[in-house]
């Protein structure tokens, strides 16, 4: 990624780009007909893995990582078609610690082999099928004590480099006896003698490297702002918290402002593009938002700059008050204008990733006006703008919305740590928020520009 000089101090920000990746693997009927993918962790493009059975692998980190890529990154459809999307489940996302922000449906929640049974996990299975999920077992052995979860599993996967031989066929036989209802998926088919081996025994669907290898989906992303986005998590598990509230510190972050653009614009199935935040929180509702934030954090996809958010509250309070007919989508466009350069991609790239709708042409004149003013600032060069705007007019804005902000990011608190006895994300609803995160004493121009 490449960050573009001037543009209101975005030369003097730090990093704060990423690559998402999320891996695919086809999984198909014993005819060879598509059914669905497997959504895999990749900790990068290059990786051949997911690194799980190495040191320090965190199976939290890797569902939250798949379950954030997938719900405001690609979407459901770019990463599974019309079809099935298997995802991995570790405990703390069965028990309700975690939260499954998925749309039921399409997915496949597959229980790890390495959670234990209990009746807090079967209590969270009862209720993820009551929202409309498919259960299934993934990796069954011999004596598996997830057997005993089969009345709640629409699919069993067993790896066939585990199990074999008369161990697989009477285990198969008993996953038959026991929920004849259940599909068998074959894991791990590398060779001819594999495939034959699981038709013959009667597998329902297929799934290895000799029918396609995991096929990494990449795409450059933004890092949010940690102390933004615990601020958000407290607000939100306030009711008295309006929704214009909540849009507004979100415009604070242009990586949150994305993440919810594209969620709402991707994924809940609006008939029309949502481009303004307070709209798109009514409608992916709060709990989602919540999820959506709780998720990125648990995947360490953040910083803790606070350059980048006193910059987006900036602008996007400059542009309400430079397009007062069109407040609302003026401060998103705004925001994802600051998106944009970034991220280095047009504005009309934009609009297409978070599927927003074009701007009007006067809150476009206002984005290129305010972006045309700070960039001479930036280099102390005298600054002119078309009829529309004034120089005037966009230091007054520019100078409001940088004091509001200043006043914004002061009550940002820090973000949540994981605690060291429990290894836990604390989230709990309701928590006050502790400390405060002090604002820069300067972002872009203060003073306009003859």
């Amino acid at each position: 990624m490449r960050k573009q000089a001037g543009h209101g101090g975005l030369s003097r920000l730090p990093d704060i780009g990423m690559t998402v990746c999320v891996a695919r693997q086809r999984i198909e009927d014993s005819a060879g007909a598509l059914v669905g993918h497997e959504a895999l962790f990749r900790p990068s493009r290059s990786a051949d893995g997911s690194g799980v059975g190495t040191a320090g692998f965190d199976d939290d980190l890797a569902t939250a990582t798949v379950i954030s890529a997938v719900t405001t990154e690609f979407g459901l459809d770019e990463i599974g078609g019309s079809d099935l999307l298997f995802v991995n489940l570790p405990r703390s996302f069965v028990v309700g610690e975690l939260p499954v922000s998925l749309t039921p449906g399409k997915v496949v929640l597959e229980l790890l082999e390495r959670v234990q049974v209990d009746d807090e996990v079967r209590t969270g299975l009862e209720r993820l099928v009551g929202r409309g999920f498919v259960i299934a077992l993934d990796d069954v052995v011999p004596d598996d004590p997830r057997l005993a979860l089969l009345d709640l599993c629409g699919y069993v996967k067993i790896d066939l480099s585990t199990v074999a031989g008369p161990d697989l066929v009477s285990l198969v036989a008993q996953v038959r006896s026991s929920a004849p209802g259940v599909l068998l998926v074959a894991e791990h088919i590398e060779t001819v003698t594999d495939r034959e081996q699981a038709t013959t025994l009667g597998f329902d669907l297929l799934q290895g490297y000799l029918l396609s290898r995991p096929a990494v989906l990449a795409r450059e992303s933004l890092a949010h702002h940690n102390p933004t986005a615990s601020r958000l998590l407290h607000r939100l598990s306030v009711p008295s918290s309006s929704t214009r509230s909540l849009a507004r510190l979100a415009s604070a972050d242009p990586a949150i402002a994305a993440r919810l653009l594209r969620a709402v614009n991707n994924v809940t199935g609006v008939r029309l593009p949502v481009a303004d935040l307070v709209r798109a929180i009514a409608l992916v509702g709060r709990q989602r938002f919540h999820s959506i934030l709780v998720l990125d954090m648990v995947a360490e996809l953040g910083h803790d700059d606070a350059e980048l958010s006193l910059l987006a509250v900036a602008r996007s309070r400059a542009a309400q008050l430079l397009c007062p007919d069109e407040p609302l989508l003026a401060a998103t466009a705004a925001v994802v204008r600051l998106w944009a350069q970034l991220l280095d991609v047009t504005p009309a790239q934009a609009d297409e990733l978070l599927g927003v709708p074009p701007a009007s042409a006067r809150v476009r004149a206002m984005c290129d006006a305010l972006d045309a003013y700070l960039d001479a600032a930036d280099r102390g060069v005298p600054v002119t703008l078309g009829n529309d705007f004034s120089p005037l007019a966009v230091s007054v804005a520019w100078l409001t919305g940088l004091r509001e902000g200043r006043e914004l990011m002061g009550q940002v608190a820090p973000r949540p740590r994981r605690s060291p006895v429990a290894g836990r994300w604390s989230f709990a609803a309701g928590a006050p928020a502790r400390g405060s995160a002090g604002a820069p004493s300067h972002t872009g121009p203060t003073s306009p520009v003859p």
